[in-house]
């Protein structure tokens, strides 16, 4: 059982397979509304002998007031219910993905979980802030950093949403990017996501005693020859 109430029985044998039983029994509290309502719109009406009938049933303003209160009543009653029930559908996803053993999916949901700690732990700037601090014009950030990026100057990571770009990259002082991101973003082999490169340039590393990023601008020759010992493959034999 997903979820259950008064109105609502629902289902799910997988996450793709979802049974609702739905029940519109009148509650007392319903019925005085309907009541009301009808009564209301019944005033409103204007009954006279050329009013239209439908197959010998009501006139057809007492059907429609029918269907107005109807909707009004059960339309409120039964959308809080259908949220509880798209909730409680959001938690057996979420459930159903942690219990999984399905290799490849453990292994997305790994990496996926790693890049957002990467990004949390990155210091990032917009678009509009990466035009402040390049001393750009920030009448268009988008189509100004879209340019860097096509160049391959930069970094860019989404985020929310949003075009970000890791703040160690800018040479604040010298209202630039450091020369060296675009050289390590040419050295990167096709296997090496920008993901990977952002971690290898935040995390600790020998031969800085810090992280290369935090190197940039004083130790650039450094950081590029780091980089390539690190993306020479690995000889065996």
């Amino acid at each position: 059982m997903l979820y259950a109430s008064d109105d609502i029985a629902v289902s799910a044998l997988t996450a793709g397979s979802v049974h609702v039983d739905v029940s519109i029994d009148a509650d007392p509290v319903d019925v005085d509304k309907w009541r009301a309502i009808m009564q209301t719109l019944a005033a409103s009406t204007t009954e006279s002998s050329e009013a239209k009938t439908v197959a010998g049933n009501a006139p057809t303003g007492v059907r429609e007031a029918i269907t107005a209160a109807f909707v009004a009543v059960f339309s409120g009653r039964f959308s809080s219910e259908i949220d509880k029930v798209v909730d409680a559908y959001r938690v057996m996803l979420r459930e159903s993905l942690a219990k999984g053993n399905d290799s490849e999916l453990q292994t997305a949901l790994n990496r996926a979980r790693l890049q957002e700690k990467i990004l949390a732990g990155t210091s990032m700037v917009d678009q509009a802030q990466a035009c402040e601090l390049l001393g750009l014009s920030s009448a268009n950030p988008s189509a100004t950093m879209k340019r860097k990026e096509e160049k391959r100057e930069i970094l860019r990571f989404t985020a929310d949403g949003r075009a970000m770009y890791p703040l160690f990259q800018f040479d604040v002082e010298g209202r630039r990017i450091f020369p060296a991101v675009a050289e390590l973003i040419a050295l990167k082999p096709e296997t090496w996501s920008a993901f990977r490169l952002l971690h290898w340039l935040t995390r600790p590393h020998l031969d800085f005693g810090a992280a290369p990023a935090e190197r940039l601008g004083s130790k650039e020759v450094e950081v590029v020859a780091a980089f390539k010992r690190e993306i020479v493959p690995a000889e065996h034999g």
